[in-house]
């Protein structure tokens, strides 16, 4: 009989070491190891001639290791041999899996001859359609308990493979399980995906932006569950993780598809910001008559005077002017505030010269709606970094749900406080309202959920979205009848422009 290399893949080491006498014994070159993922390893640098797999196996199973095997280019000629200790209970089509023979496992003297057999049987040219029989079955005897749990295993798998998230099974930072739908999301076949690193089966512009969840680089301190957006293949994918108790290398992760929510996001956010407009135009007219007014009086003044005003009384007019001219010019760039398909464009300011040109735009209708409006800054809460139309448009929508909140009552205040916070510069918004109770604040940043009459139930979400394209996050506090804080950080920069 020709000397063979062999690869043995069983998770017994007491029949590992077995096997590995009976065959070295025969002078067979033989490598052993005790799961799929070794094994994986193994056939880096060692191309075996026969396979010997457990079907049962930890993590990854021998049926889906052998459809890995017949996808290798090298190894499509190998001989796989199927170790089966459940044979008696459970049929396995071998051929669609890829195997040559089957051993169903029994008293490790009787296999060793049907080991040696099918050993033999591999010199000779591949047998033709599917295995007539599994080798030792007369050995084994029918178990009912085994059948049943086998039955339990399939039904898990199924309702696994029809559900409507992507799940991928991680391992020490491999894959050892993906659902149908996770295959779909990645557009990549099962048995690229088995086995392979985890970061090796999402493009490089995805991995950048969750490879942080299995580091464990992230903020979890604010009191929101952490998913991480993506884009993969022309759709919006939300990236979360779980652990799993008591097994310290094993992690779940769960794809959602989020596409049509995007699609109907995009819908209810022009319609938020139609809403919001009126705030804006009402102190963009109150605003901007001040500085035009200025600068016609301004005008005016020079043109009667200009053959008898000196060079220096000029100067202080015409400086006088621009002042007013930058002024618009602020109110103008406001509007871009809306722009709602940009990237976030994140730059340094100054927190309070922020609020200082964004109040006044708001003021006067709070004031008709009788809200008291106050802002207190702290003197060490200066330089940010973030997108000033975006944080903009989050301060807007914070503000008016406040007022909501309180409407209606003749002692309404809302106050804006802001500090700095370790790395952070927390912005809050606090209001006297009617408060949220317990578990509508569960609900929170759930898309179309709402307490409100005519709420669209994204408002949150969308500001969600946008604190977290800044890097930054929220936070909701409140005891019904009691009012509400809603509680944003923004990163901070240092004056050098440095970020912490």
């Amino acid at each position: 009989m020709k000397k063979k290399k062999i690869l043995v893949i069983d998770n017994d080491r007491e029949f590992l070491q077995g096997m590995t006498e009976l065959l070295e014994g025969h002078g067979h070159t033989t490598v052993a190891v005790t799961d799929v993922l070794a094994s994986l390893d193994v056939l880096v640098e060692y191309t075996p001639e026969i396979i010997f797999i457990d079907l049962l196996l930890p993590r990854i199973g021998g049926d889906d290791f052998c459809r890995i095997l017949r996808n290798i280019d090298y190894l499509r000629t190998c001989y796989i041999v199927i170790l089966s200790g459940i044979a008696a209970e459970q049929q396995f089509d071998f051929q669609v899996l890829g195997a040559n023979a089957c051993i169903a496992k029994s008293p490790f003297k009787i296999m060793s001859e049907h080991i040696l057999e099918v050993i033999r049987a591999s010199e000779g040219p591949l047998p033709p359609g599917n295995i007539v029989e599994v080798m030792g079955l007369d050995s084994c005897h029918f178990r009912q308990v085994t059948k049943d749990l086998l039955s339990k295993n399939k039904s898990l798998k199924t309702i696994l493979e029809s559900m409507s998230q992507g799940i991928i099974e991680i391992y020490g930072r491999r894959v050892v399980y993906a659902n149908s739908r996770a295959l779909s999301f990645l557009a990549l076949p099962f048995e690229k995906v088995l086995g392979a690193y985890i970061a090796d089966i999402f493009p490089d512009h995805v991995w950048n932006k969750i490879s942080s969840l299995l580091e464990g680089d992230r903020h979890d301190d604010m009191t929101e569950e952490h998913y991480v957006p993506v884009r993969i293949h022309e759709r919006h994918i939300l990236v979360h993780l779980l652990l799993v108790m008591e097994q310290k290398n094993c992690q779940i992760m769960l794809l959602s598809d989020v596409t049509e929510i995007r699609k109907m996001e995009s819908v209810v956010e022009a319609t938020n910001l139609t809403d919001k407009l009126g705030y804006i135009f009402s102190g963009i007219r109150h605003e901007i008559g001040n500085p035009v007014n200025s600068i016609k009086v301004a005008l005016s003044v020079l043109q009667k005077n200009l053959a008898t005003y000196d060079r220096a009384t000029v100067a202080e007019f015409l400086d006088r002017s621009l002042i007013e001219v930058a002024r618009i010019e602020y109110l103008l760039k406001a509007l871009k505030n809306y722009s709602l398909f940009e990237s976030p464009d994140i730059q340094r300011f100054r927190i309070d010269t922020f609020m200082e040109n964004f109040v006044p735009l708001v003021r006067e209708d709070f004031a008709k709606r009788k809200v008291d409006l106050k802002v207190m800054c702290a003197d060490d809460a200066r330089w940010i970094l973030a997108d000033p139309r975006a944080l903009h448009q989050v301060l807007l929508n914070l503000l008016t749900n406040a007022a909501d909140a309180i409407d209606g009552r003749e002692d309404g205040r809302i106050i804006i406080s802001i500090m700095k916070s370790d790395r952070w510069v927390e912005i809050k918004v606090d209001d006297n309202g009617h408060g949220i109770s317990e578990a509508d604040q569960k609900n929170l940043f759930r898309p179309f959920f709402t307490s409100k009459k005519n709420g669209t139930g994204l408002g949150l979400v969308i500001v969600r979205k946008m604190l977290r394209q800044m890097h930054g996050r929220i936070n909701v506090t409140s005891y019904k009848g009691f009012g509400a804080t809603v509680t944003i950080a923004i990163p901070e920069a240092e004056q050098d422009g440095r970020v912490f």
